[in-house]
């Protein structure tokens, strides 16, 4: 019997399927919902828009690395486990919810109404996200779509209804939908999901502790890159306008599938990537550079697709009422190759349990990336649109050293189930035979 089993590529097929397929999907309806949004709000409430769902992703990030990640490396089952991510769900929806009030009124990106209304969106959608992380660690990412699924439909079936009757869309209109679509998704996950993953355990006695020890530094690492997007935003928005950041948050989106893809595969992998740690098999860190190198080459085709299609996609994006500034589009094409050649390597150090290594990396990337966007903007507003350069400048120096990093402390042979001196493909032995 061979360890690389007809049933175990089939598998992985279609896991990895389904994993895209939902990035792809969630990709459509975002687009779908930015594009409303950039057509009606203009550049400037465009702009504000953008700072929104900054926000929102930048929470988002940090609760699902926390809790969602947990969920995938340990054994969720297991009932002091069970009872810290339990206790990590209500911490964690619970601080977004106040973080994002917070942060809507000092930056004063809507009223009381508007602000109250985005902390409904925030808990929602941190609920949302635990149940859509609970499919990733159940690999049953196809679920997972028709989960997504129901969130788009519902949220766009209703600005199409406010569109529809006449009426104005808002940014509230818009976060009112998104709250309504995460509700719908969090009863759909509710039905899809059995019993046992509703299964209470008490709440005394519980491995806070040890899932802290891992979580608090996977959620600070991968809240760094959304970090300094809402960082660069914010800067953008203050040196220049909101307006220039519309302009530059448009071309973002037309890099929208390179992305997407990015996430998607980066999601696959650190879910494949942690099952093999824990069945006894690590994976090399040759693995990871070959996923780099397969990653890379399909974003770049990605985002070279979305540069040569600026003339015809741009003015249906905008409505001609702004322009997608060229000078950032290329930049976003250059951020989303640099991310994918670092994520799967970030991803097999989370699976290590290496978070503390990841966010080290991350975040001297970040922050002189920002650093270098400050000094630039003090010289002159009009190096705004060179942020996403700023930004993914530096994950080629990331990749190299997560490599080398990484390299150093590959398992040795005998313990990832490969009899040493065969060929290693995808974490198992070619041609072996039991």
């Amino acid at each position: 019997m061979t360890f690389f089993t007809r049933g175990r590529v089939g598998r992985l097929v279609s896991s990895a399927g389904g994993a895209i397929t939902v990035q792809f999907l969630n990709a459509g309806g975002s687009f779908a919902l930015q594009a409303t949004a950039a057509r009606t709000l203009g550049a400037s409430g465009y702009g504000a828009y953008a700072l929104f769902t900054s926000v929102l992703v930048m929470i988002t990030a940090v609760q699902t690395s926390w809790v969602g990640d947990s969920l995938t490396v340990f054994d969720r089952f297991e009932r002091r486990i069970r009872g810290a991510i339990l206790i990590s769900v209500l911490v964690t929806v619970g601080a977004g919810v106040a973080v994002s009030v917070l942060i809507s009124a000092v930056m004063g990106l809507a009223g009381p109404g508007g602000t109250a209304l985005f902390g409904l969106l925030i808990a929602l959608w941190l609920l949302e996200e635990t149940g859509r992380r609970v499919f990733t660690a159940r690999m049953e990412f196809w679920r997972l779509v028709l989960n997504d699924t129901c969130y788009l439909v519902t949220t766009l079936v209703i600005v199409g209804l406010v569109v529809g009757t006449g009426g104005e869309v808002s940014v509230e209109v818009l976060l009112a939908a998104m709250a309504v679509g995460a509700a719908t998704a969090v009863i759909v996950a509710w039905i899809q999901l059995p019993g046992t993953e509703y299964e209470a355990v008490p709440l005394r006695g519980t491995a806070f502790r040890e899932v802290l020890s891992f979580a608090s530094w996977r959620s600070i690492q991968a809240g760094v890159r959304p970090a300094a997007l809402l960082g660069a935003r914010v800067l953008i928005a203050a040196f220049a306008s909101q307006a220039v950041l519309g302009g530059v948050e448009a071309a973002r989106l037309l890099l929208a599938p390179a992305l997407t893809f990015v996430n998607g595969s980066g999601w696959f992998l650190l879910g494949d990537y942690a099952k093999a740690e824990r069945e006894g098999r690590p994976l090399p860190a040759a693995a990871a550079l070959r996923a780099c190198a397969a990653m890379a080459g399909i974003t770049l085709v990605l985002s070279l697709l979305g540069v040569v299609s600026v003339d015809w996609v741009g003015p249906y994006v905008t409505g001609g009422t702004f322009t997608v500034d060229r000078v950032a589009l290329l930049g976003w094409a250059v951020y989303a190759v640099a991310l994918s050649c670092t994520l799967p390597l970030s991803s097999l150090a989370t699976a290590r349990k290496r978070s503390r290594l990841v966010f080290t990396v991350r975040g001297v990337e970040s922050v002189t990336g920002l650093a270098v966007l400050v000094i630039l903007l003090i010289a002159d507003s009009s190096w705004a649109p060179y942020a996403p350069y700023c930004l993914g400048g530096g994950g080629l120096f990331s990749a190299a050293l997560l490599w080398r990093l990484l390299r150093r402390e590959d398992p040795h042979p005998a313990h990832t189930g490969v009899p040493a001196g065969l060929p290693v493909a995808d974490g198992q032995a070619v041609g072996a035979a039991s």
